[in-house]
């Protein structure tokens, strides 16, 4: 075989990269199944990658019999590339239902198969008139139909990708490594180029190659991305132990009163004008309202399914009780400071169900549980990096000892809630509170009521 240009050097070094990266998403142990669903497409890939090979060398000509083979792959790439992302985001227990999915596939490939069975003079034919746009109504329409449901599997898992983004925000405090931004860029961009290959069949500009190139590269990106990626914990839906995890928190809910891990501050509190019912949403980082509520539906390893609490909602007064016994706690013990803190374990030290604690951060502070426990880190940051007497190199093992995980995620959630870097906040405030106004060379690491009151000007309320 003669290779003439570029893109034959392109498709040939992707039909190795196809077969290589199928054998690794195949051997991959975490993450098992979503990344077996992935070497699907990556072997269809590779298939094409070969058959445009055998197009561009001539070979066809000499032995027409592997003419039109690939015809029908691009329908499996939508259905594949959803179920990789239910795979990753809710792990059905069930995937003998999720094969439908496949069903479409089955059946343009069944009617695709006596055309493959032609002669081959008759398949060259065929591939003539295919190639000066004669083509019949039936096979136009199977192949409008497949470039449709591709783009909406793909509209469908960047969807499923962004629930379960919501999700891991309601459960997990530090969720870089698992929230999964990465695949819905990805996908994104591979949306983008599904609907610049639906335009080019219709556009004079012959571009659909350079198309195709680029999404066979962006599948392989994302399939070393997935192989590359920690095992993930699944956001579940309204399954079966979902519901019963609901009937038995419901059961303990009339003994919720006498538990808890102290007594809530009294109505008088720093927090609270005189005559009125205590304002918790003041009180906890993250206060504002406004935001839309975010599910709590994430699971880890020894963390409860999440439950739907709008069937079980709590009364003023809980809600009210709830949030002062989780300002109590951020100002007694700091939980915010243990980076592997999830919604559950903060919930169990509150005595309360974790839908019920995932319903006061929604409904009274308006902000994710992800949100309030990283805001009250940098808060926590923000007080420490008053010290004059601090070296900045220190400023990184500051952050961790307030919860960050790493530089990425400290730098992130600080610029995210200060629009500065720790640096550029400390050479700020230390400029700002200097010895003219006698302010002392640091701030001590307590966490006081008034600390965690919220600039609601700074967070738009």
């Amino acid at each position: 075989m003669r290779l003439s240009s570029w893109f034959d050097v392109v498709y040939l070094l992707g039909t190795a990269q196809g077969l290589l990266t199928f054998a690794l998403l195949w051997a991959r142990r975490q993450n098992r199944t979503a990344n077996r669903i992935l070497a699907f497409p990556i072997a269809a890939i590779a298939a094409s990658c070969a058959y445009v090979l055998y197009l561009r060398s001539g070979a066809f000509r000499s032995d027409p019999r592997w003419l039109l083979a690939i015809d029908t792959l691009p329908a499996l790439y939508g259905p594949l590339f959803y179920l990789y992302a239910r795979a990753l985001t809710s792990r059905p227990r069930r995937w003998g239902p999720q094969l439908l999915h496949l069903v479409p596939f089955a059946l343009y490939t069944l009617y695709d198969i006596p055309r493959f069975l032609l002669p081959g003079e008759e398949k060259l034919a065929l591939m003539a008139r295919e190639a000066r746009g004669e083509l019949a109504w039936d096979q136009a329409l199977w192949q409008w139909g497949v470039e449709l449901q591709g783009l909406g599997y793909l509209v469908a898992a960047l969807w499923a990708v962004r629930r379960y983004r919501a999700a891991v925000a309601g459960e997990f405090s530090n969720a870089d490594r698992i929230n999964l931004r990465w695949l819905q860029r990805l996908l994104g961009s591979l949306l983008v180029l599904w609907l610049g290959s639906m335009f080019a069949r219709i556009s004079p500009v012959p571009v659909l190659g350079y198309l195709h190139t680029a999404l066979m590269v962006l599948v392989y990106v994302i399939a070393y991305r997935g192989a590359s990626e920690p095992q993930v914990a699944p956001a579940l839906g309204d399954g079966p132990e979902t519901r019963a995890s609901a009937a038995a928190a419901s059961a303990a809910e009339a003994h919720e009163p006498s538990r808890g891990e102290g007594p809530a501050p009294a109505a008088t509190s720093p927090m609270t004008a005189p005559g009125r019912e205590p304002e918790p949403a003041t009180d906890v980082p993250g206060a504002p309202g406004g935001a839309e509520p975010a599910p709590a539906a994430a699971r880890s390893a020894g963390a409860r399914p999440a439950i739907k609490y709008q069937k079980t909602r709590l009364k003023e007064g809980q809600v009210a009780r709830i949030a002062s016994q989780l300002v109590a706690l951020f100002e007694r013990e700091r939980p915010y400071r243990d980076p592997d803190l999830t919604l559950s374990a903060l919930a169990q030290r509150l005595g309360v169900p974790p839908y019920h604690l995932s319903q006061v951060l929604n409904d009274r502070f308006g902000k994710s549980f992800h949100d309030v426990v990283n805001l009250a880190r940098v808060e926590e940051l923000k007080r420490r990096l008053l010290d004059r007497d601090l070296p900045a190199e220190k400023i990184l093992a500051l952050g961790l000892d307030c919860g960050f995980s790493s530089k990425s995620t400290l730098n992130a959630n600080f610029k995210k809630h200060t629009g500065l870097t720790p640096t550029q906040f400390r050479d700020r405030e230390l400029a700002r509170r200097g010895a003219a106004q006698g302010a002392p060379p640091g701030a001590p690491p307590e966490v006081s009521r008034a600390a965690l009151a919220v600039d609601h000007h700074r967070l738009g309320r």
